[in-house]
């Protein structure tokens, strides 16, 4: 029965009565309305803190207890729980009253015992006026709270009873029948509640989950990022990130090459620098990339060239890294300078081979012409055509030695023949110039022990940086050679302008040059400055009164140390020439030579003194090397069929008693197979072009050295 029935019994029986009887059904009636009215609005209280509780986001654990301290705090109930079921059994889960201190938080109740499980069991509201009466009233032997009547109301999600509101009062017939639908209204409200806190829980678990995995994704990003970002800064290629003209990221490279930290591209590119990025960039597509080689300018005013990359990452993004690869790029410059050079090197030996061929018959041609019957006009006429031609012998052998490309190797020589022979390959160059080269040549030998590769090429820089620095006025330049104090000196001063003052300190260092790119790699005077400490010498310039002077100091053999050799053909065929006319036995010499003129010519100089049997190359001398007793074999190295060194390792083997009766003519000496061969063999060689009185003398020589030592056997 309802609030409503109630009231119309009491309303009927107010009607019916009359008196003091009337107004006392008045009074209760009032009393009645006025406790409903009370109940209701402390449910309503109650369902507002719920509510209120639920939207803090509050654990649902702490949500049991504050059910059931609101129900005792706004309801007249002396006690209250809350169980949730749980499989086939009611959990408590909490407990409020007035002798709940040691409440016990264990309590189970199997589904259908007892009135709180009958509830759960049926889903609908058990009211218990009198427990006494109720023959499904358990009485718990742990229960320590005096219980009257009961009302339990289920706790419901949707249709679904989840748990039982238990409230319970020491007095009998306590609860009335318009209690139960504000309880039953509140299970319903509890039930979504904790729908509501589940969701909650739910949610807030797995909110924390993906805040700790976004924790962790943040912290990995975070530790990613340093290690690229200590990647990037660790390279040596400048790297910047450009949005908008705006530099939005650049690593520690590129700012140590400023000196300070960029934030627009005008903060890092001269002008004409900006702009050719700028044609690079402005077309590209997103994600295309594109690699180029540019000389780009800082705004610091340095300058270098820089392999560029670019990449458009996003629309208004670029990616722009920058490579320094001068120093590279130099290298290659030099690497092919040298592999021009060694190309003209090798041109220069072969033409200088072939000049050789030539001026040899006509020194030699030249040296067997009786002048006796010449007029004095004709005289002059030869005698400048000797010079001249003896001229040309001193070139060839300057561009000879200068192309050839031995291992260095340190030997005792006279450094003035360097030095000479240095300037016979430039007279001819810088005489059409206006420049003149002069020699104040010391009168005592400069004796060193070095490199004859290494101070030929000193040389050829020292004069190629004065001829340079003159230009194209003329000038001079003047060489000066002497000892003192233990070691010689090479002076080189020129008539250009000088070195700057901000110049001098860097003149050494290599790639660094004053001049233009055609003409110059920088790599000249560091080369010389390695080439002078290695020999433990020292090397440096300074500015004079009348241009620029390059003093070396080279340690100076000392005397008794080691002996210079030098060649005596020359003198020795003047004083033997009658005792060579005087023999009575002239003997046999094979030349071998594929030349015609020289073959002529050895025949002519030679003729009057031996037997000579000629052959136009090794295997046709090798076949007849049974037909004489050959006192010797002068032989070309370079022929065709059989060459100089194949037929030395011919006869040899055949006849070793020949070994030591060869001669060889040829102009390969820089050569490094002949320089091999001559090294292994010992064999003694002329070179080309030679002149008439050196081919007599040394043959002379060779043969009366083989006599002698035939007699001391």
């Amino acid at each position: 029965m309802g609030i409503e029935g109630t009231l119309m019994d009491q309303i009927t029986e107010f009607e019916a009565s009359s008196g003091g009887r009337r107004e006392e059904v008045l009074f209760d009636l009032l009393r009645q309305t006025t406790t409903f009215y009370e109940d209701t609005i402390g449910i309503f209280s109650g369902i507002f803190r719920l509510q209120e509780f639920v939207r803090k986001g509050s654990p649902e654990e702490d949500f049991y207890a504050y059910v059931v301290n609101v129900l005792i705090e706004e309801s007249k109930c002396k006690n209250a729980s809350l169980f949730m079921v749980s499989g086939d059994q009611l959990v408590l889960k909490a407990a409020s009253g007035s002798h709940n201190e040691n409440t016990n938080k264990h309590v189970r109740i199997a589904l259908g015992q007892g009135v709180a499980g009958k509830c759960a069991q049926e889903g609908r509201h058990v009211l218990v006026s009198d427990t006494e009466r109720c023959a499904f009233f358990e009485r718990r032997p742990d229960t320590r709270v005096p219980i009257g009547s009961m009302l339990c109301v289920p706790i419901k999600e949707g249709d679904r009873v989840v748990g039982v509101l238990n409230l319970s009062h020491a007095e009998k017939n306590f609860f009335h029948v318009h209690d139960v639908r504000m309880f039953e209204l509140l299970g319903l409200l509890v039930g979504q509640m904790l729908t509501l806190l589940s969701l909650y829980g739910i949610f807030s678990r797995e909110y924390n989950e993906l805040q700790q995995q976004v924790h962790t994704k943040e912290t990995t990003l975070r530790e990613i990022s340093t290690r690229y970002k200590a990647v990037v800064d660790s390279t040596e290629e400048m790297i910047l990130l450009i949005e908008q003209d705006t530099v939005i990221f650049s690593n520690q490279a590129l700012s140590a090459r400023l000196q300070r930290q960029p934030f627009t591209l005008e903060d890092i590119f001269d002008a004409e620098s900006l702009q050719i990025l700028k044609t690079q960039m402005d077309d590209l597509a997103e994600g295309e990339a594109r690699d180029f080689d540019v000389g780009l300018v800082l705004v610091n005013a340095s300058s270098f060239i820089c392999q560029c990359s670019v990449k458009r990452i996003m629309p208004d993004q670029i990616l722009l890294i920058l490579k320094d690869v001068t120093l590279k790029k130099r290298i290659e410059q030099r690497s092919m300078q040298t592999e021009k050079l060694t190309s003209l090197g090798l041109l220069t030996s072969g033409i200088a081979h072939e000049l050789n061929n030539k001026l040899t018959p006509i020194l030699g041609f030249a040296d067997l012409i009786d002048t006796s019957y010449l007029t004095p006009r004709d005289r002059e006429r030869f005698t400048t055509l000797m010079e001249s031609a003896d001229s040309a012998r001193n070139i060839v052998g300057s561009l000879l030695t200068f192309s050839r490309n031995l291992p260095p190797a340190k030997t005792v020589f006279d450094i003035r023949e360097i030095i000479d022979r240095t300037m016979n390959l430039y007279k001819p160059t810088i005489k059409k110039r206006g420049i003149k080269i002069m020699h104040e040549i010391s009168q005592a030998p400069l004796v060193v022990r070095a490199d004859m590769n290494c101070m030929e090429q000193v040389m050829v820089n020292l004069i190629n940086n004065s001829i340079d620095a003159i230009g194209n006025e003329s000038g001079n330049i003047i060489i000066r050679s002497f000892i003192k104090g233990g070691s010689v000196h090479i002076q080189i001063e020129d008539t250009g302008p000088g070195i700057l003052d901000e110049v001098m300190p860097k003149v050494f260092d290599p790639f660094f040059t004053t001049k233009s790119v055609d003409k110059g790699t920088g790599l000249g005077l560091s080369i010389c400055y390695g080439i002078i400490t290695d020999h433990r010498g020292e090397i440096s310039l300074e500015n004079t009164d009348h241009g620029t002077l390059a003093i070396v100091k080279i340690p100076a053999v000392e005397k008794g140390e080691d002996r210079v050799r030098t060649p005596q053909g020359h003198e020795m065929a003047e004083c033997c020439l009658e005792e060579m006319q005087g023999g009575d036995d002239p003997g046999t010499i094979m030349v071998v030579e594929d030349e015609e003129d020289l073959l002529d010519l050895m025949a002519d100089a030679l003729g009057p003194y031996y037997s000579i049997r000629s052959f136009r190359n090794g295997r046709e001398a090798y076949e007849h090397l049974d037909e004489h007793e050959w006192e010797l074999i002068i032989s070309d190295l370079r022929m065709p069929v059989m060459d100089g060194m194949e037929l030395y390792r011919e006869v040899v083997s055949k006849k070793p008693c020949l070994q030591q009766r060869f001669l060889f003519i040829t102009g390969d000496t820089y050569d490094l197979q002949v320089k091999e061969f001559f090294d292994r063999t010992g064999a003694t060689f002329i070179r080309k072009p030679f002149r008439v009185k050196e081919l007599q003398g040394i043959v002379h020589e060779e043969i009366s050295r083989l006599k002698y030592r035939m007699i001391r056997q």
